[in-house]
């Protein structure tokens, strides 16, 4: 399965995209900032997808977006976003950035598993 970084400052949301992500069988790493998560990307350079907050303290979620693609160089790496963040225009300025998707909070487990899956096993249909 894959390996996955989840950053966000709540860490009811860390907790929650653990559980639903680890019952896939993926291996979920946590990250609380985007100081650190730059850090664990940096010593974990196998990770195939992170699941980001856009908007956390310190680092910007467009600025995580663009410095994970510099350190993670495999072109399957994606990122997702998680956020409440809805203006179309902050979506679509993160998708240019290179984002490969996203989801707004509140999400249904469901939604963000299928999501996953569509990102790290991209032949697989769900």
């Amino acid at each position: 399965m894959a390996s996955i970084l989840v950053v966000d400052d709540s860490p009811a949301v860390l907790k929650i995209v653990r559980l639903a992500l680890s019952s896939q069988g993926h291996n979920i790493l946590i990250s609380s900032s985007g100081e650190s998560a730059l850090e664990t990307l940096k010593t974990n350079p196998n990770i195939d997808l992170g699941i980001f907050d856009f908007n956390m303290p310190g680092i910007s979620g467009n600025e995580l977006i663009k410095e994970s693609k510099k350190i993670i160089k495999n072109p399957k790496f994606k990122i997702l976003v998680l956020s409440s963040e809805k203006k179309p225009e902050v979506i679509s300025k993160a998708l240019f950035e290179g984002a490969d998707g996203w989801i707004v909070k509140p999400f249904k487990n469901e939604e963000l598993i299928k999501n996953v899956t569509e990102l790290v096993e991209p032949d697989v249909s769900v």
